[in-house]
């Protein structure tokens, strides 16, 4: 069984909750204001712990009292912080979140300190092995994630990629990933074509994505659910219903981390792509993001 390496972004979460979202321009009250863990590699990390998987993180936190919370915070969570590295000349990134009484939620980041996460300092920290599957995303540097794709592959490892947010990256790049992760506006931008409206037209572009050279594709569609596409076959996988919808906040990192553990598990891509939404689905029905994974349910191996 492999282990589930996250290369990525660790923020402090500031949550306002809102009856509704404001207009530019106008004041609202919020009704309730929360600190928490965030940052979609550290939210992948805790949800992959959750799923079952030895889970690592490498990352940056700055030298301040966000950075030491996090780092136990994350560490409850049963992810290994011994990467983890403390920058004191820099502030711990932030992630400004507000969220509705529908559930939804809108986030404007502040990078700090996870701009200084480097592919030296992770390939330093780990030594990787052929089983493991290693998760990047679109929250640190693009220069630091292409490092990390090659020094995975020079390892005989895996490497699923959540492009999200979407940052310019090179065909050559994006191609040699063996797991593309993104949702219905972000496949859009990668393809540069309209985002996919309908399950059907995601599973055209997740067959367009894999014609491009990438080995394994998901495609997340929100309430429609995802479809997923790779050298087996494709599928659409409907929204699982599991209870009234709290809060959307984390429910992709959810999947993603929960879909690496159950590939390190020896699971195939569509299985684990299944057990990547159920833990999604099941996310939403708790607040915040890391901190709505306890009920997750950890991923069995596969025979």
């Amino acid at each position: 069984m492999g282990r589930v390496i996250v290369v990525g972004s660790i923020n402090q979460d500031i949550t306002v909750t809102v009856e509704r979202f404001p207009e530019p321009g106008e004041t609202l009250s919020g009704t309730s204001t929360s600190y928490r863990l965030g940052g979609k590699g550290a939210n992948q990390a805790a949800a992959a712990a959750h799923g079952g998987a030895e889970a690592l993180f490498v990352g940056c936190v700055g030298g301040d009292a966000s950075g030491i919370t996090l780092r136990e915070e994350l560490r409850g969570h049963g992810v290994d912080v011994g990467a983890l590295r403390t920058d004191e000349e820099i502030t711990t990134g932030i992630a400004f979140i507000t969220v509705s009484a529908a559930g939804e939620n809108t986030i404007i980041l502040d990078a700090g300190a996870n701009a200084r996460v480097t592919g030296s300092h992770a390939a330093e920290a780990i030594g990787l092995e052929a089983g493991d599957v290693v998760v990047l995303q679109g929250e640190i540097p693009a220069a630091t994630n292409e490092e990390i794709i090659d020094w995975t592959h020079r390892a005989g490892a895996r490497v699923v990629l959540n492009l999200a947010p979407v940052y310019a990256i090179a065909p050559q790049v994006l191609d040699s990933v063996d797991v593309l992760v993104v949702n219905e506006t972000e496949c859009g931008l990668v393809l540069g074509s309209p985002a996919p409206g309908t399950p059907e037209e995601a599973l055209a572009s997740a067959a367009a994505l894999r014609e491009r050279g990438i080995a394994s594709v998901l495609v997340t569609l929100g309430a429609a659910g995802a479809v997923w596409a790779c050298a087996e076959g494709s599928g659409h996988l409907p929204a699982l219903d599991l209870g009234p919808v709290v809060d959307t906040t984390g429910a992709g990192d959810a999947s993603v981390g929960v879909l690496a553990a159950a590939l390190a598990a020896g699971h195939d891509f569509a299985s684990a792509v299944a057990e990547g939404m159920r833990a999604g689905s099941t996310a939403v029905l708790a607040a915040g993001a890391a901190a709505s994974y306890a009920a997750i349910a950890p991923v069995t191996p596969a025979p």
